[in-house]
């Protein structure tokens, strides 16, 4: 009797398949609808978190002191919901991995496919705001890193939260988990589109009135030119990278 050489498979090990990429089809359409329930989800625990924060300092309003712990304590939040979403939705509809089902690795040429990236995505995204510039419409999203002026480890805790932390959990969310679900129903074109106008609509808010156009405007092209990236490398890390490149370079440039 010939011997067995195949490979043990253990319990709650996906099976063996081809390479991990970032979108397939075992995620269905229906599951993007658990996106909406991770976002309230995360806006919940953000604002709790940072409530904690508040009652913890003894102050009752967002202050230069506080704004690095506030930030980071509702960044936890969202941060938490976007990964639970990515695995619950893995563990119903998909293979338990999330390198599998949404792409979620790196590899050295990452690195320069980020780069070439966060060129274009940059590009894309002066254009919107030249185009909206000196208009009504113009707006900025720093704010959080222009409040740290002068708060030297404040800064530092934010710039690791832009430039680190949400590039991973954000493209884990919006180009692998969201990504992937649309495009069962909207194809691969659709699905990088439609996501980059769920990743610009979730920073709504975060510049005043009307300039929340500008800024929702040229994040929308940055999320379809990351949605790109994540389609063609079949990855998420290359998408890490520029999203991170170009969060750090707005920090460094708004702190200059």
């Amino acid at each position: 009797m010939p011997e067995d050489r195949s490979e043990p498979v253990w319990p709650g090990q996906p099976p063996a398949g081809p390479e991990p990429t970032a979108g397939g089809a075992r995620v269905p359409a229906r599951a993007a609808w658990w996106g909406l329930a991770g976002a309230a989800v995360g806006l919940v625990l953000a604002t709790l978190l940072q409530g904690i924060g508040l009652a913890a300092t003894g102050q009752r309003s967002v202050t230069p002191s506080n704004t690095a712990l506030l930030t980071v304590l509702g960044e936890v939040g969202l941060w938490a919901a976007m990964l639970g979403t990515a695995v619950f939705v893995s563990r119903r509809y998909g293979s338990r991995s999330l390198q599998r089902d949404f792409g979620l690795g790196i590899r050295p040429a990452d690195i320069g496919w980020g780069a070439l990236a966060m060129v274009g995505g940059f590009v894309a995204s002066s254009v919107v705001v030249a185009a909206f510039a000196h208009t009504r419409f113009a707006g900025s999203n720093s704010q959080i890193v222009t409040g740290q002026k002068g708060h030297e480890l404040g800064l530092v805790v934010v710039g690791l939260v832009v430039a680190v932390g949400a590039p991973f959990f954000e493209e884990l969310f919006f180009r692998g988990f969201l990504r992937t679900a649309f495009e069962a129903r909207l194809g691969g074109h659709g699905a990088v589109w439609a996501q980059a106008g769920f990743f610009a609509l979730a920073h709504l808010g975060e510049a005043g009135g009307w300039g929340n156009v500008s800024v929702v405007s040229a994040l929308f092209l940055l999320g379809v030119v990351l949605g790109y990236t994540a389609k063609l490398t079949g990855r998420l890390g290359a998408g890490m990278v520029a999203h991170g490149m170009f969060n750090l370079v707005a920090v460094v440039t708004t702190v200059l």
